[in-house]
């Protein structure tokens, strides 16, 4: 009897046991499946990568805007050149303008120009390239003709300082009453300067096409010819009284027959050019 108990329990051991091992296994297999509800949770990801958006257009499209100089003669172009001045910082000015704001061509200019029979004058000033705003510099360049003479004029809110490209020129200020006129001849590669507010011009005295370039420290300097400006802009009443009392019939006559910017310039060289 001890013996047959004694299998017995044995075999009720081995039984115990294999349903143990029966128990964790089973355990063991259902905790792999949340590893495998969990690969789902990496679909999102991908799902999302899909959807990016493209990058901004590149900035160098702007370049293809406008190829044109601005031309304010055209009121939008004239808009749009008040809207940049009155930008609030340089940041907000540079947003509103394109590549070609930044070149002038002194060739192609339509504003700022003076053009008569003694040649053209191109100014680039704040008034027609953008580019100068808020950098106080501007600039003029003289294409004069033989005997062509730049006419007495004040720049009101500038200094001058004009080089000779090419020619000889005969150049004077005067800056203030009591001041002394100066004078000087001007040959190529050498600059003259005419201080701020002085009466001053360029004569070409040869009888050959000359060019000057003229530099200001202001981005607007203003122009004032004196003699359009006298006998064209002051009541003749005035300018008579001013001439020792020139009628005002003489005075109106004056007028009509002012000499244009650039001009044929002194009687000497007309003549020695055949002019």
């Amino acid at each position: 009897m001890k013996l047959t108990q004694l299998l017995c329990f044995l075999v009720i051991l081995v039984d115990v046991c294999d349903s143990r091992r029966r128990v964790t296994t089973t355990s063991t297999t259902t905790t792999t499946l949340p590893p495998t509800t969990t690969t789902t949770t990496t679909l999102p990801p991908i799902t999302t990568t899909t959807t990016t958006t493209p990058p901004p257009p590149s900035p160098t499209t702007t370049t293809v805007t406008t190829t044109q100089a601005l031309n304010t003669s055209d009121p939008l172009a004239l808009s749009r050149l008040e809207s940049i001045k009155n930008s609030v910082n340089e940041l907000s000015l540079l947003s509103k303008t394109v590549p070609s704001d930044f070149i002038f061509d002194f060739d192609k200019a339509v504003t700022g120009v003076s053009l008569s029979n003694g040649g053209r004058t191109v100014a680039a000033t704040v008034a027609n390239f953008p580019g100068l705003i808020n950098h106080g510099i501007a600039m003029t360049v003289g294409f004069l003709g033989p005997c062509g003479i730049n006419l007495p004029h004040t720049h009101p809110r500038a200094t001058e300082i004009n080089f000779s490209v090419d020619g000889d020129f005969q150049v004077g200020f005067y800056q203030e009453n009591g001041a002394t006129f100066i004078m000087n001849e001007v040959h190529k590669n050498q600059v003259a300067v005419f201080p701020r507010g002085a009466i001053h011009f360029e004569q070409n005295m040869n009888c050959t096409p000359a060019t000057f370039v003229a530099a200001f420290n202001s981005e607007d300097p203003g122009v004032l010819t004196i003699s359009n400006a006298f006998f064209g802009s002051i009541p003749a009443t005035v300018v008579g009284a001013s001439l020792g009392g020139l009628n005002i019939s003489t005075i109106e006559d004056i007028r009509s027959n002012l000499a244009k910017n650039p001009s044929l310039g002194i009687e000497e060289c007309r003549k020695r050019c055949n002019l």
